[in-house]
């Protein structure tokens, strides 16, 4: 079924539509989740304060490389919608579900992350949600999950409209802690054992190792905290403006960098690696706490229920997009096409809330069941942004005669980075969203039959589609005999 908003005229973007604000909110907000308030605990458990500023170095630039990538390709490619639409273009139809499937299962899985971190939130004031999950802390996840799934199921541009409220609110208490940090930073602490030397010389749990194996134990954290700065590229379509999609992109990615190296780093120059160590996660109203009084913890902690509201918000938005998107490129079947009288692809957000609702119930049998969503989540989007930005060095490769040197380097760049750093820290991770790709597979066959294509892959794809097949088992042999755990 095609995309036809003649019957919603609530969804037309000529009238419409979500504008750059929004835009920049649905980026900043769908990043800014859960992550950043557990930043100073997972960064300090990797690195020293060195190697930590040199992971985000690496790191920044490398998102802001893909940023600007998605920026370049919403003005060179105004006719594509999105990540999936890239990979689609540049690399065939299989490629394009590859892309789209990890997308969907990457932002699925991080609402299930999210609804495990808001229910130790909830702890700080509500002591049987503390500690591990429980039976009626996921009861509690299952409850909002499907409550967010019937808002956004009234429309899509309504709930970008509370997401910019969630956006504002939720940044109040990070910069209140951003700036309390830099009033009490003391530079002799935070350069007491800069490389890690001290505390690896003594060896123990606490030593962090040399310094690129630091570097390297901050990469996942770093790009889980990422995950939905894509979101502008997502929605571009619902965009009032094509121009504000580039604008917004790369605005939120210049604004994230900025808030996540001074929320990690500087809480160094507050307490010392082992005390930031020793915290319970999120770290960041501890922190507060001990700066400023037992209002600052509860303060921080409100902030974040708020936070992680609108980032499961935006996860829910980006999400059913993305199948609804995959289904109108004809990768999906043709019922998750459709959209209401809302514009909302009730399909879409319906089985979107069944899997989170699943794997909310698995994570009762996982030890660190935060680390362990969020890990799975950054490993499956990875192959997303890895895709668009391949797409964007080929497309500029192929127009350098036009001045377009600079995006092919920006690509191959943005490519290259994540390619080095989830093979350095996520293979794992990896190979366990393989599995997840197997029933998807079968969904893809069911779509191109429906569409009356009589080959359903092609010789590569029949290559691409073995090599995940193999991972995919490999990785169930790993989970059965312990070398892999949840």
């Amino acid at each position: 079924m095609s995309h036809d908003t003649s019957t919603a005229p609530s969804t037309s973007t000529s009238k419409k539509g979500i504008g750059l604000f929004g835009l920049i909110a649905l980026v900043v907000s769908s990043s800014i989740g859960s992550g950043v308030f557990a930043l100073s605990t997972d960064i300090s458990a990797a690195a020293a304060p060195g190697p930590a500023l040199i992971a985000w170095a690496i790191s920044g630039v490398g998102f802001m490389a893909l940023a600007t990538s998605f920026g370049h390709l919403s003005i060179y490619r105004p006719d594509l919608n999105g990540i999936v639409a890239y990979a689609k273009e540049g690399f065939g139809p299989f490629v394009g579900f590859v892309s789209g499937w990890g997308y969907w299962l990457s932002i699925w899985i991080g609402n299930v992350a999210f609804g495990v971190m808001l229910a130790t939130a909830i702890g700080y004031f509500f002591p049987p949600f503390s500690g591990p999950l429980t039976v009626g802390a996921v009861v509690f996840i299952s409850v909002l999950n499907w409550i967010i799934v019937l808002l956004v199921n009234r429309g899509v541009e309504e709930a970008s409209v509370i997401n910019a409220i969630v956006m504002t609110c939720k940044l109040v208490p990070i910069f209140a802690f951003i700036v309390t940090m830099l009033l009490l930073f003391d530079p002799a602490l935070f350069t007491a054992d800069f490389w890690g030397n001290v505390a690896n010389n003594l060896g123990g749990e606490g030593a962090p190792g040399d310094v690129p194996t630091q570097i390297v134990n901050c990469f996942m954290v770093m790009m889980w905290v990422f995950v939905g700065m894509e979101g502008a590229s997502v929605l571009g379509h619902r965009a009032r403006r094509k121009s504000d999609v580039s604008r917004a992109t790369i605005l939120g990615c210049t604004a994230l960098v900025v808030i996540y190296v001074a929320a990690s780093v500087l809480p160094y120059g507050y307490l010392s690696r082992e005390e930031l160590m020793a915290l319970d996660s999120p770290s960041m109203p501890y922190i507060f706490q001990h700066a400023v009084g037992s209002w600052g913890g509860a303060f921080i902690s409100a902030g974040l229920i708020v936070s992680i509201f609108g980032a499961w918000l935006s996860y829910t938005i980006l999400a059913s997009e993305a199948m609804n998107e995959m289904a109108r490129m004809e990768l999906l079947p043709r019922v998750f096409a459709e959209q209401n009288i809302y514009g909302a692809p009730t399909a879409c957000l319906i089985t979107t809330g069944a899997m989170i609702q699943v794997l909310s119930i698995v994570m009762l049998f996982s030890e660190a069941a935060y680390q362990f969503a969020y890990s799975l989540c950054t490993a499956s989007i990875v192959i997303s942004w890895g895709l668009a930005a391949a797409y964007m060095a080929r497309y500029a490769w192929a127009r350098r005669s036009e001045g377009m040197m600079g995006s092919c380097i920006l690509g191959a760049f943005a490519t290259t980075f994540l390619v080095v750093a989830i093979a350095l820290s996520g293979i794992y991770q990896l190979m366990l969203c393989c599995i997840a790709y197997v029933p998807g597979i079968v969904f893809y066959a069911k779509a191109r039959r429906e569409y009356g294509e009589t080959v359903i892959l092609t010789g590569r794809e029949k290559i691409i589609a073995a090599v995940i097949a193999v991972a995919a088992v490999a990785a169930i042999v790993m989970l059965a005999t312990g070398a892999i755990t949840i």
